[in-house]
């Protein structure tokens, strides 16, 4: 979870420069994850068999999609505000996937998901510390790509193979960007997207893979609900961002929805 608030931190920290562009940095974020993973790759090649079927596409395409939406919302987006509409359609995404296949919550769980949900839905009510909408509709996509992609990864045998393979996958699907629009990125921006891509990325996301095995599908959503406290400390920290009242107090009722789901956690996988 400290890997998926860096990114947040991270990307903020990028495009607070208005000299970098989102697409430019997603661009370097997800070829250093795959230049990373490459040699992963190559060494479970063989025992490894790659499936061509749709969730071998579809792994990175959502990839994709959460990176580039991501981006393009931190444009407007402060880290912790960004995390916590991200993490909340994670948590929304997966639990309703949970719900179709039948995975059942006790009354404290139900409880637990409804405070989240609450503290996500005031987050997003007008007011004058509203953020943006456009950009948090674009965080919502971001959401649930991740959302699908982490629930596509529960079922992989080997993690580290997987990740890589996503994130070579992406290649293709970078080829357009990066020929039909400019490249603009400071030098600073550019290592800003090689750390976010080749570590709390690239690295980040193989250690995910390897959790998702162990932790029920409700579980795996709620968990990340964390990031969003953890990128506005950073946010803080790093970014000198202010404090808002209505993010802490949404912060308060998802962290209170996590603390009554991790008390029923669930350690065998779903």
């Amino acid at each position: 979870m400290i890997a998926f608030a860096a990114n947040s931190v991270i990307c903020r920290l990028a495009l607070v420069n208005p000299l970098n562009s989102p697409v430019s940095f997603t661009l370097i974020r997800l070829f250093s994850g795959a230049v990373v993973l490459f040699y992963f790759f190559v060494k479970n090649y063989k025992t490894c068999k790659v499936n061509l079927n749709i969730k071998t596409f579809l792994s990175p395409i959502m990839l994709s999609s959460y990176a580039f939406f991501f981006s393009l919302a931190y444009v407007q987006l402060t880290a912790g505000t960004g995390a916590l509409i991200l993490f909340s359609c994670v948590q929304m995404t997966m639990m309703f996937v949970a719900f179709l296949r039948g995975q059942q919550m006790t009354r404290q769980e139900k409880i637990g998901a409804s405070l989240a949900v609450a503290g996500f839905l005031y987050l997003l009510m007008p007011g004058v510390s509203m953020p943006p909408m456009s950009a948090a509709l674009m965080m919502a996509v971001a959401g649930i790509s991740w959302g699908v992609y982490s629930l596509i990864g529960q079922q992989e045998v080997n993690p580290i193979f997987a990740t890589a393979k996503n994130f070579l996958f992406t290649l293709p699907i970078l080829i357009l960007p990066s020929i039909f629009l400019p490249f603009n990125l400071s030098i600073e921006g550019i290592f800003l997207a090689i750390g976010s891509g080749a570590v709390t990325s690239g690295m980040g996301y193989v250690l995910w893979y390897f959790v998702l095995k162990e932790i029920k599908t409700n579980s795996a959503a709620l968990i990340q609900l964390s990031v969003p406290a953890l990128a506005a400390f950073g946010g803080i920290l790093f970014l000198g961002e202010a404090i808002k009242i209505r993010l802490v107090l949404a912060i308060i009722f998802i962290f209170s929805g996590i603390f009554l789901k991790i008390k029923k956690l669930d350690t065998k996988p779903y």
